[in-house]
């Protein structure tokens, strides 16, 4: 299996988590005897965070390294840049962290995407009694999610209005104009589509020119459970929201202490991150989908049993049920989301896994 992650660049610390999640999967698979007997090789090349190193990556991972599959990949800017190509290959894409849903028999979305981490978040703003949203988002995917998510959702509360909608760029440090400008519109909640550095640097701004309202961005940036966005925002960090694609900071759930008892051991950085348990429980559920295929690894059969899902889950408690189906929309094998709270030095539980309102999941 392979995967293109950001080990270097500006997303650097959320992929070190990715990665560690990856090999501690993998370690304890192939300790097991791999899959079916068969162990498992995983191939991580570094895209450093830019969309066309990460087309050229999941090219050479198909045609040079001859995966029999991209798992828990990221990059939801390079990645639609591969659908073509994975179509042409027939080559499966379990698990990819964040894109859009390309509605496309190659690619399995395994959590609820930025656009549903989003609704979920203005879902939960309405019900705390929120009437004036604020929003920041870059220019680039991340914002075209949170731009689906308001389209969405905010016509479901009619109560709650947006009173600002910044734009930064993508890699900019540059953000206090938008700050500014959302602040002068006294909004009660402020929803971030931003990378981890932007979002830490907006955390900084908006409390220092004393908002205390929520704030919320999606599992990404927030790097929810670990400390890529809260560490540089420091104090402001406080009461900080992260979207939940997986649970990543309980301690009562034996799914997750397990992953915990293995990150813990793990010679790398990030190893005991949120990103660090998605991406482990991408790779299990994989394993557990091969497992199920038996002797059959034809890509018709992965079809099959991936599609077959929907009646008989992957259920491994650290992420919502995998119920994958059939297209158009059985692709995307999980909708539901949860949130967390930054406080007192760590990430708590705030809301548990569920679907954006009205959405019928």
């Amino acid at each position: 299996m392979g995967a293109t992650l950001p080990l270097t660049g500006t997303a650097a610390v959320s992929g070190q988590g990715l990665q560690a999640g990856i090999k501690i999967a993998v370690d304890e698979l192939n300790s097991r005897g791999g899959i079916n007997g068969r162990k498992v090789n995983a191939i991580i090349l570094d895209d450093g965070f830019t969309p066309d190193r990460v087309v050229t990556n999941v090219r050479r991972l198909v045609s040079q390294e001859k995966v029999y599959a991209i798992v828990a990949p990221a990059g939801s800017q390079g990645l639609p840049g591969t659908w073509q190509f994975l179509a042409q290959n027939k080559t499966p894409m379990w698990g990819p962290i964040s894109p859009a849903d390309p509605k496309q028999s190659e690619v399995y979305l395994l959590s609820a995407t930025r656009a549903s981490q989003d609704q979920v978040a203005i879902d939960y703003f309405a019900k705390k009694g929120a009437k004036r949203l604020g929003v920041i988002r870059q220019d680039n995917d991340l914002g075209v999610s949170a731009k689906l998510a308001l389209d969405t959702q905010m016509p479901k509360h009619p109560d709650m209005q947006v009173v600002a909608n910044e734009t930064t760029q993508t890699g900019s440090t540059e953000v206090s104009s938008a700050v500014n400008n959302v602040m002068a519109q006294k909004p009660d909640a402020v929803l971030l589509a931003e990378d981890n550095t932007s979002s830490a640097l907006i955390l900084k701004q908006l409390r220092a020119q004393g908002f205390t309202g929520p704030v919320f961005a999606d599992q990404g940036a927030a790097g929810t459970g670990g400390p890529s966005t809260v560490k540089p925002a420091g104090a402001a960090a406080e009461g900080f929201l992260g979207g939940m694609q997986s649970d990543t900071v309980s301690t009562d759930n034996p799914a997750v202490e397990h992953w915990r008892s293995l990150a813990q051991k793990y010679q790398g950085d990030q190893g005991t991150s949120g990103f660090s348990l998605q991406t482990y429980s991408y790779v299990m559920a994989f394993a557990e989908l091969v497992k199920r295929m038996g002797d059959d690894v034809s890509y018709a059969n992965f079809t099959r049993t991936a599609e077959g899902l929907a009646s008989n889950p992957i259920k491994l408690g650290s992420i919502p049920d995998i119920q994958c189906g059939p297209l158009p929309t059985g692709h995307t094998c999980a909708r539901q989301a949860g949130i967390a709270k930054y406080t007192g030095g760590k990430w708590v539980v705030e809301q548990p896994f569920m679907a954006p309102e009205g959405s019928g999941t």
